[in-house]
């Protein structure tokens, strides 16, 4: 996805580094099959494979084509962008191994609840074999390495975050697509993201009816964007609510027109609830929105208050009544908004590519310094 891949070519435009991205030709998320698109000006050099389980972040790996790009490229440091249990990892590894045994490994983790029982055997298998085959590790947060750290790796670990691509992700008019979307002379609330269950989107929807029903100054409207199983559900809970009228639902989007839908949004919710085998592990879409220079909103589940900290309003997952009053004072306090903004735009100077790319060269020379 061209919004997400920024870091590596940001890396690459550097003289003495040569980078090779290796990807799959097609992938499948959030509920959209995504074709790779190869980036005629790109200082990376891009090679698209085709894999087994598009979609399974966990189980897939690449059917043919990657061999060459250790037997023969013999890179300096593998940059692994995957989980160490899965078998993406495996196949990495046996090639490390076989071909360029001097790499140097990194691999990157979301880990953000210590739940053992959804590992089988031969996850737990694969993640230490892994292990020690690691030199740095990427957690995603401090949270997923101790998480981490709790499950058998002692390596060393440098924190990085999600980026956004403020390319593509910055305050732009979207006069025309608010007005076909009717949201002309509303406030409008929006979520982004997977319309399922952990999620909160029951949550949102109750908000929105208290405020349809208590605030009077405002004509309220829900954008959603996004798709998930759980849709049916949400729109049958949105009648029940009597706010059918008010909810606009769009399916999911081309990573590429989601800024133009955020930038119709007056405040953007993250109403995440934390369940026994899933919290939210990072946010993405808070920090997309900041950069919008649209007020966030996030529950307290995970790592969602860490992301916004002072750039936005946190309130109690599932407390519908407190995600009406955060929303209710961003609609009626313009300083707040402006205050808001303000701080969401400074706050995302930790989160462009342009900063992790710089962290990521820098971890990338400690390795090389290392070995010799």
């Amino acid at each position: 996805m061209k919004p997400y891949r920024r870091k590596f070519a940001l890396i690459a435009e550097r003289p003495d580094v040569t980078l090779r991205v290796i990807t799959p030709t097609r992938w499948y998320e959030s509920f959209q099959d995504i074709v790779f698109e190869p980036e005629p000006d790109t200082p990376c050099e891009e090679f698209p494979y085709p894999i087994r389980f598009s979609g399974y972040g966990s189980r897939f790996y690449y059917r043919r084509g990657v061999k060459p790009h250790f037997r023969d490229f013999q890179p300096d440091i593998i940059h692994l962008e995957e989980e160490a249990w899965s078998l993406n990892a495996l196949q990495t590894v046996r090639l490390k191994r076989k071909y360029c045994p001097q790499s140097r490994f990194i691999f990157r983790t979301s880990l953000s609840v210590p739940i053992k029982q959804r590992f089988g055997i031969l996850p737990v298998w694969i993640e230490h074999r892994v292990f020690r085959e690691t030199d740095r590790a990427f957690p995603l947060s401090a949270n997923a390495g101790k998480i981490l750290t709790a499950r058998g790796y002692t390596g060393e670990q440098t924190p990085f975050p999600n980026g956004v691509d403020v390319r593509h992700f910055y305050k732009m008019d979207v006069s025309e697509l608010r007005n076909a979307l009717q949201l002309n002379g509303c406030f409008v609330i929006g979520y982004v993201g997977r319309l399922l269950q952990m999620k909160g989107i029951d949550t949102l929807l109750k908000a929105l009816a208290h405020l349809a029903s208590q605030d009077a100054t405002y004509t309220y409207k829900l954008l959603i964007v996004g798709q998930g199983e759980d849709k049916s559900e949400f729109q049958r809970i949105a009648g029940t609510l009597g706010i059918s009228e008010q909810v606009v639902w769009i399916d999911a989007v081309p990573p590429e027109e989601v800024p133009a839908y955020i930038n119709c949004m007056d405040t953007l919710v993250l109403p995440s609830r934390t369940t026994p085998g899933w919290v939210e592990f990072f946010g993405r879409v808070l920090i997309e929105g900041m950069a919008c220079e649209v007020p966030v909103i996030g529950s307290d589940s995970g790592e969602i208050p860490h992301v916004i900290d002072d750039a936005g309003l946190i309130f109690s997952e599932a407390d519908a009544d407190a995600l009406a009053e955060r929303i209710r004072r961003i609609a009626h306090d313009a300083n707040l908004r402006k205050d808001l903004i303000g701080r969401g735009l400074t706050r995302i100077e930790n989160f462009t590519w342009e900063t992790i790319a710089e962290r990521t060269y820098q971890v990338y020379k400690e390795l090389i310094e290392d070995v010799s």
